[in-house]
C-alpha cells in the first residue's frame, strides 16, 4: 500500500474510532480496544488528534453517532465530546480534505441514508432486520423485507404502491378493472393478479415474477406508451430509470429466499455478499481490503444470525472479521 493510501486508511480508522468514543454507550472493552489501537503507532495518535481538531472546526456538522430506535436506525444531533486530550498538529491540505470528506459523509449517512425521511412519508415500514406482512384494502398481501418503506394510493381505477426503499413481495388480488402498479425510483411494475418481488435500489429496481405476468417499464407513462417488457413466471429483470432492462441470472427462488429467513450466495464477490448482509444488520460492515472484495463466497446463511455468516466468511476466505462495536464490523484481508 502506498503512503497516500496508507494515510487515508489510518484517517478513516481514526474517524471511526472518534465517532464511537464520542458515544455515551461506548463500553469499557471498546475503550480498551481503542487505547490499544491508539498506542500501537504514533501515526494513529496523530490521525486521531487531527480528527478531533477538525471536528471542532466543523462544529456545525451534526453528530453522526448511530442509535437504535423503535422505527430503525437514525442519528443524534449534538457536539461530539473528545475522549482524550489531542496532540494538536495542523493537518496538510490533502489530509484535511480527506478528513472533511469522511466526517461529512458520516454525518449525512447518519441523518439521511438510514431511511428516516422515507419512513416519515410511508404508510407501512420495517426496521433493519425486521420483516412484516400487511394486507391492503383490496385484499392484496405484501410481505415487506428489511429496512423497507412503502406508500399506498388506491383511488378510482388505479391501485398504486410506491416503494420508497427496500424490498417487498406482492401477492396481488385480481381486479381486471384496476391494474396494480408498484412505482420505484428505477421504474414501474404493473400487474393485474399475480405474485412478484420488487427490490428498489437507487435509480433501479429488480423484479422477479413467481406467478402470472408483470409489465416492467422505466417510467409511469411507459405502460401506456408500449415501452414495457413483459415478464412471466420464473423470470427476473433489473430495470434502470434510464430505460435499460437487464435480465437477472439468479432464480426467483434465490431472489426471494429472504421470505424463508435465508440468503443464498452462489460464487458471489465478497463485496456483494457484504452489501447484502449489511441490509439486515444495525450499523454497518466496512470492507477494508479492495483485494479481499474480489474473493468469491458460496453458501446459504440464516438471517436470524448474521454473525454466523460473517464467521463462515472468515473461516473460508482470507479475511479477518473485527467486531468493534454492535454497530461497526470491519472485514480486513489477511496479508
Amino acid at each position: 500500500m502506498g503512503s497516500g493510501a496508507h494515510d487515508e486508511a489510518v484517517t478513516e480508522t481514526a474517524t471511526t474510532w472518534f465517532v464511537r468514543m464520542s458515544a455515551d454507550a461506548a463500553t469499557d472493552a471498546e475503550r480498551r480496544a481503542f487505547r490499544v489501537w491508539l498506542e500501537g503507532d504514533p501515526a494513529h495518535r496523530d490521525a486521531y488528534a487531527q480528527v478531533e481538531t477538525l471536528w471542532v472546526e466543523l462544529a456545525g456538522i451534526p453528530d453522526p453517532r448511530p442509535a437504535r430506535e423503535a422505527n430503525g436506525r437514525t442519528g443524534h444531533s449534538a457536539r461530539a465530546k473528545p475522549s482524550i486530550r489531542p496532540i494538536i498538529r495542523r493537518p496538510g491540505i490533502r489530509r484535511y480534505a480527506v478528513l472533511a470528506a469522511c466526517l461529512l459523509l458520516m454525518a449525512v449517512w447518519g441523518l439521511w441514508s438510514l431511511g428516516g425521511y422515507d419512513r416519515l412519508r410511508a404508510d407501512h415500514a420495517t426496521a433493519v432486520g425486521e420483516t412484516r406482512e400487511v394486507t391492503l384494502a383490496d385484499g392484496s398481501v405484501v410481505h415487506l423485507n428489511t429496512d423497507t418503506a412503502m406508500g399506498v394510493a388506491f383511488a378510482g381505477d388505479r391501485r398504486v404502491v410506491r416503494l420508497y426503499r427496500g424490498e417487498a413481495f406482492f401477492t396481488v388480488a385480481r381486479d381486471q378493472r384496476r391494474p396494480f402498479e408498484v412505482v420505484t425510483a428505477g421504474g414501474v411494475a404493473r400487474a393485474v393478479g399475480t405474485a412478484f418481488n420488487v427490490r428498489s435500489e437507487e435509480a433501479a429496481m429488480t423484479v422477479a415474477v413467481a406467478e402470472g405476468r408483470v409489465a416492467i417499464s422505466p417510467g409511469v407513462a411507459a405502460p401506456q406508451s408500449g415501452h414495457s417488457v413483459i415478464l412471466g413466471p420464473g423470470e427476473a429483470l433489473r430495470q434502470t430509470a434510464s430505460g435499460r432492462g437487464v435480465p437477472v441470472a439468479a432464480t426467483v427462488e434465490t431472489l426471494t429466499a429472504w421470505r424463508q429467513g435465508k440468503l443464498v450466495f452462489a460464487n458471489r464477490p465478497l463485496r456483494a455478499v457484504v452489501a447484502e448482509l449489511d441490509r439486515y444488520r444495525p450499523g454497518t460492515i466496512v470492507l477494508l481490503s479492495g483485494k479481499a472484495a474480489d474473493e468469491r463466497f458460496s453458501g446459504v446463511v440464516s438471517l436470524a444470525d448474521t454473525d454466523r455468516a460473517l464467521a463462515a466468511i472468515e473461516s473460508t476466505l482470507p479475511v479477518d472479521v473485527i467486531h468493534l462495536t454492535a454497530y461497526l464490523t470491519l472485514l480486513r484481508g489477511r496479508e
